[in-house]
């Protein structure tokens, strides 16, 4: 099993030229998912490749593969990516290095949870139940109980 992440989607993107074409939107939440959100070396071939983040390795033969699109119609819609400049691609003979443009502004900022905050509206959260429960408890009681129920409270 592949590194479980998530990328975010931001609204804008259904006012983004690409979503009116189903594959050029395929071919960059491709892109998204494929990009590495930390920094690492990637070996391909004989070399090692240092990847940003933001950054892929790409190959036309195997990314055509995998989106199941042909080869140069992908080739095009990557073209189209770099034309929007939503991708840069640094080519070799061998493989490209596809990077995400704005990597940072979308995807780089992660949220942090305040689970302080969380943790104790959970905790009032369950004292309220408890609370609630409890006077359910207690008025069902005085309902089946009546006569015993005043006398218990005169002793109370």
């Amino acid at each position: 099993m592949e590194n479980e992440t998530w990328i975010k989607l931001y609204r804008k993107l259904l006012h983004s030229p690409i979503f009116e074409n189903e594959k050029a939107l395929k071919v960059w939440i491709w892109c998204l998912i494929k990009a590495t959100h930390v920094e690492r070396e990637q070996v391909v071939g004989r070399q090692t490749v240092h990847l940003n983040k933001g950054e892929f390795i790409f190959g036309r033969k195997k990314a055509s593969e995998e989106l199941k699109i042909k080869e140069k119609t992908l080739y095009d819609y990557m073209k189209l990516l770099e034309s929007l400049h939503m991708i840069g691609i640094k080519s070799n003979n061998k493989f490209s290095v596809v990077s995400i443009e704005k990597w940072e502004d979308y995807q780089g900022h992660e949220i942090k949870s305040d689970n302080k905050g969380t943790t104790d509206e959970q905790q009032m959260n369950t004292n309220k139940n408890v609370k609630n429960i409890y006077l359910y408890l207690l008025n069902k009681y005085e309902r089946e109980n009546k006569d015993n129920f005043n006398e218990y409270i005169k002793i109370v």
